[in-house]
């Protein structure tokens, strides 16, 4: 037992950044939770032991530790399976296993992962007074299964269940600001779907439905911005990077480039998580509006366009960095005459890969990382559908980076492209080569 704890204790220690980085309402991160949950469950506390033994292995190059790992993971894997096959209830350790099993990477392994969330969630709906690991953990599950359905252009599958219904934020007193936009994400994913369905019907007689379908992606534009003027009342603002070697050493030096504006920092590693994270929605959430836009014959017949459109003439909330608007670094957009929501989408994508210097420092660890996974991964697909190729070239240097950092899965997304994503903007540009 005291091999395993030390076992942990080295993971955490590689993996999470100091406290002084983190601003978690919870005061813990996810994994600072595990220690309490493995003295009571012979499974969690396998699959605890091979996540940490694999990763400090692959860290290390230490072959005896990594089939020490393999053979203890596939040992929880058979249990956790029959735990699930016989078909009653499953405990709280269940949930927290299927969590914490690190599959692979690969699309099978990701799709299994989505599988069991999904499954584990909806079993979970109807409990109250969740504790706040339940709560952390859940988030995480919540996550996975959103990716899964942004990906695929599809409504997140708990968007319609009992779920969505007991464990959406918007029935919690005070929710904390990450699960505010995570659960805005499951409402910008049925949008997604419904509006990729509108424009692929080509229905001209549904422009009601399109009319409807617009004011919605307005109003959750609203919802989204409500939310990123907390975050920034209540975790700060993002400002330029200090200029400090500190931030470019060993394999970091290779993300130097002129293609984005210069790198921004954040007061805390959860306000960049926070703010990853609206980019990312935003990413997702103009280009509706400009498909909608292309089909709708007369969208001011059916909504106050002036209206909607003047926060973007202003350009108000696109200045996260004070200094930037000061220093005039950002080009005007002059949507006067034709407002081009995509453009917008374009900046944000830059503002993700802004941050990345940020994430990446040494003081980040592991976790700083893996924060940027899936908003990068949405800027670099953006970036490729659009044809922006310096840009999308810079990512896939960043994904190839992130091994070094305990993230096998960045050579998956490297050259990960949703075909969803890709068919929804096909036609408006061609792929970087």
């Amino acid at each position: 037992m005291e091999v395993r704890s030390q076992l942990f204790q080295s993971f955490v220690d590689w993996y999470l950044p100091p406290s002084e980085y983190l601003q978690e309402g919870t005061g813990k991160n996810i994994l600072q939770t595990l220690p309490d949950l493995t003295t009571s469950s012979q499974i969690l506390d396998k699959a605890v032991t091979s996540l940490s033994s694999a990763f400090l292995a692959r860290q290390n190059r230490d072959t005896r530790l990594l089939e020490y790992s393999t053979r203890l993971y596939g040992n929880a894997i058979q249990h956790l399976n029959r735990k699930i096959r016989s078909r009653g209830d499953l405990g709280h350790d269940v949930l927290y296993t299927t969590l914490v099993n690190c599959s692979p990477p690969g699309f099978s392994a990701w799709i299994a992962h989505v599988q069991g969330s999904n499954a584990i969630i909806n079993q979970g709906a109807s409990r109250k007074g969740d504790s706040t690991i339940e709560k952390l953990f859940h988030r995480q599950l919540k996550f996975v299964t959103l990716c899964d359905a942004i990906g695929k252009r599809k409504a997140a599958g708990l968007y319609k269940s009992l779920a969505w219904e007991h464990g959406s934020s918007r029935r919690t007193e005070n929710p904390d600001l990450v699960d505010e936009i995570i659960d805005k994400l499951v409402e910008c994913s049925a949008l997604m779907e419904k509006v990729d369905h509108f424009v692929q019907d080509g229905n001209e007689k549904a422009q009601d439905t399109g009319a409807e379908l617009l004011s919605s992606c307005l109003a959750l534009e609203m919802q989204f911005h409500q939310i990123h003027t907390a975050m920034q009342r209540n975790l700060g603002v993002p400002s330029p990077l200090p200029l400090d070697i500190y931030y470019w050493k060993g394999f970091r030096s290779t993300l130097s480039t002129n293609v984005f504006l210069k790198p921004l920092d954040f007061p805390s590693l959860t306000c960049a998580e926070c703010h990853l994270l609206y980019w990312a929605a935003l990413i997702l959430l103009y280009p509706l509006i400009d498909q909608l836009l292309s089909v709708l014959d007369h969208p001011d017949d059916h909504i106050d366009l002036a209206s909607a459109y003047a926060p973007i003439r202003s350009l108000e909330g696109m200045f996260d960095s004070p200094s930037d608007e000061e220093e005039g670094i950002h080009e005007p957009l002059d949507f006067e005459t034709s407002p081009d929501f995509t453009a917008i989408a374009e900046h944000y994508a830059n503002e993700i890969c802004r941050s990345v210097v940020y994430c990446v420092q040494p003081d980040m660890k592991t976790l700083g990382a893996q924060l940027l996974l899936a908003p990068l991964s949405q800027s670099a697909q953006f970036f490729y559908v659009r044809d922006l190729t310096e840009k999308y070239k810079w990512c896939q240097r960043v994904f190839t980076m992130l091994p070094q950092l305990g993230l096998g899965i960045g050579f998956f997304l490297k050259d990960m492209v949703w075909p969803k994503y890709r068919d929804s903007h096909r036609g408006k540009s061609a792929s970087p080569g």
